[in-house]
């Protein structure tokens, strides 16, 4: 069993401006489970999913494709899916990843 203290969790940028992440597991297969901050405005671009994904919002709201999502909202994204999401607020999500995402 493995417990993280929200006191020990830290957020390290992604990249890609207002974007940051705390990675909280690491599934050996490039997926996991992170916490994840969008600023409002944040833009992640088009991506593909080589394994399912599975978002649940914990505050805020992202356009994730054509899609509008919003706290308490749950998406999911199966294989060969592809979208974007932008941050129509403050947002931060929780992603678990089969298999991480391949930018395209």
């Amino acid at each position: 069993m493995s417990v993280i203290r929200s006191s020990a969790m830290e957020y390290v940028e992604s990249g890609i401006e207002g974007i940051s992440q705390c990675e909280l597991w690491d599934n050996g297969t490039n997926g996991g489970t992170s916490l994840v901050r969008l600023q409002v405005g944040a833009y992640f671009p088009n991506h593909n999913h080589p394994g399912w994904e599975q978002v649940y919002v914990l505050s805020g709201k992202v356009a994730i494709g054509e899609d509008v999502v919003e706290k308490g909202d749950y998406l999911f994204a199966n294989v060969g899916d592809i979208h974007d999401a932008k941050a129509l607020e403050d947002t931060e999500i929780l992603v678990f990843t089969e298999k991480g995402v391949e930018l395209i």
